[in-house]
């Protein structure tokens, strides 16, 4: 389940995920649901695939929040909308929600730094999309620790331009930009243009870009063992999680 966007490409990776998975040998059926700009709301979504799970046999759905941060839609819209399709679809078919993907640090961090050793970079920057919420920046933080870069946010304070500007003041010559981002779109875009622009702007400065998730074997592997570890899951009703 992930946020939803008007660009394509979004939504065009999560299938392309789902298809992955869906080949993995052993693996139950997988589908797709957004938050946001679907066709219909999330609830109605995660309804049609619980009846048609059913309809194969299946007793319970698993749902696995493709968020990175834990703000506002993890922690109020997601299990609103989750316990909304329970109540609709009673006790026969059970659904499951797990720990959101950004939560995994320890699974995310070697992933991520696997890629940062094929460069030789002064200092990486790891810009992710930020959050209001209290305690929402914490795992991207706590990220960044682990994979000794400098966080910074999109959408919120500790801005990429300024802590560019500081890193260039102290002398660094070769910097590495890691956008946190689940999917490619609109905002990857913007940061691959302002770092353009720093490029123009600070021609003696390098400026190198990685895509820290890419739909690569690493990646379904990793979602699949998430779904598969946490079977302790099944025993909990959206309910009990809402507690």
């Amino acid at each position: 389940m992930a946020h939803g966007s008007r660009d394509p490409r979004p939504q065009q990776a999560l299938n392309l995920l789902a298809k992955r998975l869906g080949k993995c040998s052993d693996f139950p059926p997988v589908a797709t649901a957004t938050l946001e700009l679907a066709p219909f709301p999330l609830h109605q979504q995660i309804q049609d695939f619980a009846k048609l799970s059913q309809s194969w046999g299946y007793s319970q759905v698993q749902i696995l929040p493709l968020f990175l941060s834990s703000g506002v839609h993890v922690n109020a819209d997601l299990p609103k909308e989750i316990a909304i399709a329970q109540e609709q679809l009673g006790s026969e078919i059970q659904l499951n929600l797990l720990p959101y993907f950004g939560s995994q640090v320890n699974h995310l961090a070697p992933l991520i730094a696997t890629k940062m050793a094929l460069l030789e970079i002064e200092h990486w920057i790891l810009i992710a999309h930020g959050s209001r919420h209290p305690g929402g920046n914490q795992p991207i933080e706590q990220l960044a620790n682990q994979i000794g870069a400098i966080p910074t946010y999109w959408s919120v304070s500790l801005n990429l331009e300024t802590q560019i500007q500081v890193l260039i003041s102290s002398g660094v010559h070769r910097i590495g930009i890691i956008p946190y981002f689940m999917f490619s779109g609109g905002i990857s875009d913007a940061i691959a243009k302002s770092i353009k622009q720093f490029s123009q702007e600070f021609p003696t400065v390098e400026f190198y870009i990685i895509s820290p998730l890419e739909i690569d074997e690493n990646l379904v592997n990793l979602i699949k063992d998430l779904f598969l570890s946490h079977s302790e899951f099944k025993q909990l009703s959206i309910f009990d999680l809402l507690k």
